[in-house]
């Protein structure tokens, strides 16, 4: 009796054959990336809404095509980081003056050329960084100075100083020259409450027409524009603290920029020319004024 070998069979294959498995990355993986754009997305939505102005949470939702409680979520990351803030409303929000610096919030339309000439006569007779600003007044924001055109020297630092935009007035010259001479209806802040500022730099500022501020390394002179009385507009200088140490170089900086203001009411065919140069060396200059507010505005 003979014995065969048995060979092992080979092993079964599963029946229908496993399909291949594509690995792809999961939510976890691409979450990141999409959180950053989401709140790009709606920092850049607050900015076309109006970047002054507060928006309702689900207005920013419905303009950035995103849900409302992720809309918030993103909204509290963005006041932790203090680029946008809580606005008077409830559920509102809008952007800080370091979200509008973020974002390079410029005001629209193209610069008139009279107002870059004068601010480029004004920049050449003082060295200074110089702005002009536009004062509006809008419900739920209050008082608020729109910047229109700025000319700045070749320090890095400065551009950003020059714009002026502080969220509270009271600490930039552009906005005490502005609180000081804007009728009281339009002094108000986003509460609608009245912007006070001290007596000593109202009664300053309402003799000299200057009003001045400082930081801890620069250091800003403003006056206001007027036409026909009214308040249209602000001229700003600003340079590095050390330029403002001699007080007859700070007066002379005063008596340029009020000089300056007066161009804009002055016939356009006028406005620089050589005559109207000399015309106003021949005014008295801030030098001759009262001791007492050359005091004031140098302490300010």
């Amino acid at each position: 009796m003979s014995t065969a070998t048995l060979e092992p069979r080979p092993p079964r294959l599963p029946w229908p054959p496993p399909t291949a498995v594509v690995a792809t990355p999961g939510p976890a993986e691409s979450r990141p990336n999409q959180s950053v754009r989401s709140g790009l997305r709606v920092l850049r939505v607050l900015h076309d809404l109006g970047p002054y102005d507060e928006h309702q949470v689900a207005e920013i939702a419905e303009a950035a095509g995103l849900r409302g409680p992720h809309v918030s979520r993103l909204l509290g990351a963005a006041v932790a980081e203090q680029v946008a803030e809580r606005g008077t409303r409830h559920g509102s929000y809008r952007l800080t003056r370091a979200g509008r610096a973020l974002l390079d919030v410029r005001a629209p339309g193209p610069v008139h050329p009279r107002i870059r000439e004068v601010l480029t006569a004004l920049h050449e007779e003082t060295g200074l960084a110089v702005a002009y600003h536009q004062p509006g007044w809008r419900l739920g924001t209050g008082l608020r100075l729109e910047l229109v055109d700025a000319l700045c020297p070749a320090h890095p630092d400065l551009h950003h100083a020059v714009n002026q935009q502080h969220d509270d007035l009271k600490h930039s010259a552009a906005g005490r020259a502005a609180l000081v001479s804007l009728p009281p209806g339009m002094t108000t802040g986003p509460d609608d409450q009245p912007i006070t500022v001290p007596p000593a730099i109202r009664e300053s500022v309402s003799t000299s027409h200057i009003a001045a501020s400082r930081t801890p390394t620069t250091q800003a002179l403003a006056t206001c524009v007027r036409r026909a009385g009214a308040v249209v507009a602000v001229l700003t200088v600003l340079g590095h603290s050390e330029t403002f140490t001699d007080p007859l170089r700070v007066q002379e900086y005063a008596v340029l920029l009020r000089r300056a203001a007066q161009r804009f009411t002055a016939p356009p065919s006028a406005a620089l020319t050589g005559d109207a140069r000399a015309r106003s060396r021949a005014e008295p200059s801030l030098h001759r004024r009262p001791q007492a507010v050359l005091s004031g505005l140098c302490a300010l």
